[in-house]
């Protein structure tokens, strides 16, 4: 579904910020942003998820940091 997203100065340049950070389009930046802050309505569920989504992108480095 298309939607025109009026941002400040500032949103573009942070959301032109967040694509350039993750390879992505700005239009995908903002999708992703929705989808990571939606859940905070379940926090328990919300802090699960981005426990587990740091854990897979993180969990080797905080094992070597562990035994370090």
């Amino acid at each position: 579904m298309a939607m025109t997203l009026r941002l400040s100065p500032a949103e573009d340049e942070t959301l032109a910020r967040l694509a350039r950070q993750f390879r992505m389009s700005k239009n995908a930046a903002a999708a992703q942003a929705i989808e990571t802050v939606a859940p905070r309505a379940d926090h328990p569920e919300f802090v699960e998820a981005a426990t587990t989504r740091l854990l897979e992108r993180y969990g080797d480095l905080l094992g070597r940091l562990a035994h370090a």
